[in-house]
């Protein structure tokens, strides 16, 4: 509150009258300063604003950083657990090759490395070599995507379920919900775990209602049962309806239109 010049003449007559000066010249010394603060604090106000608005455009990205150190952590931790029976000497001659190029790419931050040495440890029977590709992949983000849909369907569980982790994280940072769309569409045709499936899907919660039954229409539709399963309960779960057909998909668009 900013008192006029007026007002606090008649204020601080009244207050003379009642203390004395010493006590009204002390009131209006504290009416000064509590004026000055709130003026003060106004465009404090306005800057913690903006503060906050730049704030809120980081957090998406902070949110998909911290999921991939978490992911990483989790990585390495299994890499650090599988040292009990697993030695790098143990492995010879493409593997540990493969291995040490993996490795190599990690502490140099190649991801051009890594692409270089995903086909061959792909196909490398060794259950490090598969599992370090993933863990090289998982500090790359959403450029390693195609990478890493190449390891959904691994033999080992644990490779799978690794790199299913390091995709979801990857995923969350694409913005483009045509490109996402695509990625989402390619992992879940490839995984057959229908715990990973249900989570996984998950991730297409942010697209469009247009773009989440085009997904799950072609999944249901699809040959593989375990990812027509978990998009059919996507399905009911975006329209409140149970799957009866393209057709039906698409009349239910209409009928609901997004705003």
């Amino acid at each position: 509150m900013v008192i006029g010049k007026t007002a606090k003449f008649v204020l601080t007559a009244l207050l003379f009258t009642a203390i004395g000066g010493g006590g009204a010249l002390l009131c209006e010394d504290l009416f000064r300063r509590g004026a000055g603060e709130e003026r003060a604090q106004a465009p404090r106000a306005e800057a913690k604003t903006g503060v906050d608005e730049a704030r809120d455009k980081t957090v998406r990205k902070k949110t998909a950083g911290n999921k991939r150190a978490r992911r990483r952590s989790s990585t390495g931790a299994r890499q650090e657990a599988l040292g009990e029976t697993f030695e790098e000497d143990a492995l010879s001659g493409t593997d540990k090759a493969c291995y040490e190029g993996l490795q190599k790419a990690i502490d140099d931050e190649n991801y051009a490395l890594v692409a270089s040495l995903l086909d061959e440890a792909r196909r490398s029977s060794s259950k490090e070599v598969r599992a370090k590709a993933v863990e090289a992949l998982s500090w790359f983000g959403r450029k390693a995507l195609d990478g890493l849909t190449l390891f959904l369907a691994d033999p080992d569980e644990d490779v799978r379920q690794d790199a299913c982790n390091a995709f979801e994280s990857a995923l969350s940072e694409v913005e483009d919900a045509q490109e996402k769309s695509q990625y989402a569409i390619a992992a879940l045709e490839t995984l057959e775990d229908r715990e990973q499936l249900d989570s996984l899907i998950m991730e297409i919660n942010d697209l469009s209602d247009a773009l989440q039954i085009a997904i799950v229409t072609r999944l249901i539709e699809g040959p593989n049962k375990a990812a027509g399963d978990a998009a059919r309960e996507h399905y009911a779960f975006v329209t409140g309806e149970e799957y009866e057909s393209p057709e039906a998909a698409q009349e239910w668009l209409r009928e609901n239109p997004e705003e």
